[in-house]
């Protein structure tokens, strides 16, 4: 048995790396087999940070072998780690980026040898099937390697195997992973691990001797593991959909106070409720609804923290109450337990939290797909040097105490007993003094990333609202005349689209309107002050409750 040191490393950094978010929930492990050749494929909607899911959510500790697109090899240093970690180079457009003297057949060949030695040790291949990392409000494309790839090494195996001696099944379980807001710092993630498919059926036909077309078999399979992706996430026709449903849903309830298990079938029912838009009155709620969301995402203000500052969103909101409303929530913030407690973090991770935001900077602009992965590597690779720089300030006051004067009165016991343990780690040889440092080092990174971890959440949330209070009172301090006028309002009144992905083939052919129309690639408005925009939001909130209310009675009997 392979000890996969490199694999196990990255394993524990991405379990590291996945406190980005504040839960994780794991369902479906049952459908998972502890042993035999496994083929995942998972949806693939936040970069390096869905492998970093699967690597630490797949039951029974399973190593993963990735297919990883050929161009990450190139650099020696990343193609030694990726080999080392068991990663698969696949080449994600051969006719384009084949090397000389190669051709597409080539690299099939090299990707299903390598693929098949994998499964023929029992492990597992990690498969994306949409062939990249992307945003859109649907599963858009699901390509046939992994389908390919399957009925492939089944054929090899009844050319290598002899009868008597089978090997066991190859199985494909799908998996879907959903994120509530998979760029957003503290946010959640549903991971199910789906029923396996059962491929006999359609290898007793990929290999029999009548005339049956293999790629039609392929096609037949990837279309099974397509619909079984598609039960696992939430899709819906167009982002005004999306949108509009998450406003509802936030409305009638706090979306964090959703179980995690439930919330792809409760998010799905919002959509369903908001899909329809051949109905004129359902148009008009929409219009409604997509108004608020789009003036929440200009004004940097969440529909959670709003609520939870000015509850009836019908009360008005003077200059007075905006002000009494800061100030609560300002005593709230500094005189809460929580934030005593959390002051030492908040101050030690300052520059974490500044690198994270630089890391965000750094992801491609309207790629939503690659914020979250910059913020977690560059806040991450933050943290692990201040967490050394702590530690090693802590080895050597240990190291120091180590040599001070003992005392024999008991209320220096514990000191003692600190002083004991610093000589036994730091008066010895240059291993023990290594192994001392290093400990220390290590159980000091552990107590911060704990410390931090168990307090930032609530901390958190409750920050945000001191923000919302602090634009609200912003904005109605600001005078009517410095609003953006109703004239040149229109643009900040529809939510944005996602850019064009180059690399997704999206079907022309019986495609809707409205899943067209989100291929559209609109630029931002002009960027304004978020108080130029708060009454016009106060307004949009009130028309956006009502909506809702009207949305609620058209479904009640």
């Amino acid at each position: 048995m392979e000890l996969k040191l490199v694999y196990r490393a990255l394993r524990q950094i991405s379990d590291w790396s996945l406190a980005f978010y504040s839960e994780i929930h794991v369902d479906g492990q049952e459908n998972v087999p502890p042993d035999g050749p496994l083929i995942v494929a998972s949806s693939h909607h936040n970069e390096i940070l869905d492998i970093a899911t699967l690597c630490v959510t797949i039951p029974h500790r399973r190593p993963l072998c990735f297919w990883a697109k050929s161009t990450l090899f190139k650099n020696a240093l990343a193609r030694a780690i990726l080999l080392s970690s068991g990663s698969i180079p696949v080449l994600r457009n051969p006719n384009s980026g084949a090397a000389a003297g190669s051709t597409s057949a080539d690299f099939h060949q090299a990707l299903f040898r390598e693929t098949f030695r994998a499964l023929d040790a029992g492990e597992v291949v990690g498969v994306f099937p949409e062939g990249t990392s992307y945003t859109e409000p649907h599963i858009v494309q699901v390509k046939d390697g992994a389908a390919r790839a399957a009925l492939e090494y089944m054929r090899w195996c009844g050319d290598k195997r002899d009868a008597e001696k089978p090997g066991k099944p190859l199985v494909i379980v799908p998996v879907g992973i959903v994120y509530t807001d998979k760029s957003q710092y503290q946010s959640r993630v549903r991971v199910r691990w789906g029923k396996p498919i059962d491929i006999q059926p359609f290898v007793e036909r990929y290999l029999s001797d009548a005339e049956v077309d293999p790629w039609t078999v392929v096609r037949s399979l990837t279309s099974e593991i397509e619909k079984r992706m598609v039960e696992l996430t939430i899709n819906a026709p167009d982002w005004d959909t999306v949108y509009a449903a998450k406003v509802v849903r936030d409305i009638l309830c706090d979306e964090r106070t959703i179980p995690l298990e439930d919330y792809v079938e409760v998010t799905r029912s919002y959509i369903n409720l908001t899909n329809r838009t051949d109905d004129t009155t359902l148009s008009a709620i929409r219009a409604s609804l997509l108004k608020y969301y789009s003036l929440l995402h200009y004004t940097g203000i969440s529909h959670a923290s709003l609520s939870a500052v000015f509850p009836d969103p019908h009360a008005p909101i003077t200059r007075n109450r905006a002000v009494l409303a800061f100030l609560q929530q300002l005593a709230a913030t500094v005189r809460h337990p929580r934030f005593l407690l959390f002051l030492p973090m908040v101050l030690l991770h300052l520059p974490v939290y500044c690198m994270a935001c630089l890391g965000d900077r750094l992801s491609t602009p309207g790629e939503e797909e690659g914020r979250a992965q910059y913020k977690a590597v560059v806040g991450g690779l933050a943290a692990a040097a201040v967490y050394a720089a702590v530690g090693r300030t802590v080895a050597r006051a240990a190291a120091a105490a180590s040599v001070g004067p003992s005392s024999n009165t008991s209320q220096n016991m514990l000191l003692q007993m600190l002083r004991h343990a610093g000589a036994w780690c730091f008066s010895g040889g240059m291993a023990r003094r290594a192994v001392g440092t290093v400990g220390v080092m290590y159980g000091t990174a552990w107590v911060l990333f704990r410390w931090h971890n168990a307090l930032v959440e609530g901390n958190y949330a409750q920050f945000k609202r001191l923000l919302a209070s602090f634009r609200i009172l912003g904005g109605l301090f600001s005078p009517p005349s410095a609003d953006v006028s109703l004239r040149d309002l229109g643009p900040y009144t529809v939510p944005l689209k996602a850019p064009v992905n180059p690399y997704i083939k999206r079907r022309t052919a019986g495609t809707p309107d409205a899943v067209q129309g989100d291929v559209v690639d609109r630029h931002s408005p002009p960027a304004v002050p978020s108080r130029r925009l708060i009454r016009h939001l106060l307004a949009a909130r009130i028309e956006a409750n009502k909506a809702t209310l009207d949305l609620v009675k058209r479904v009640q009997p």
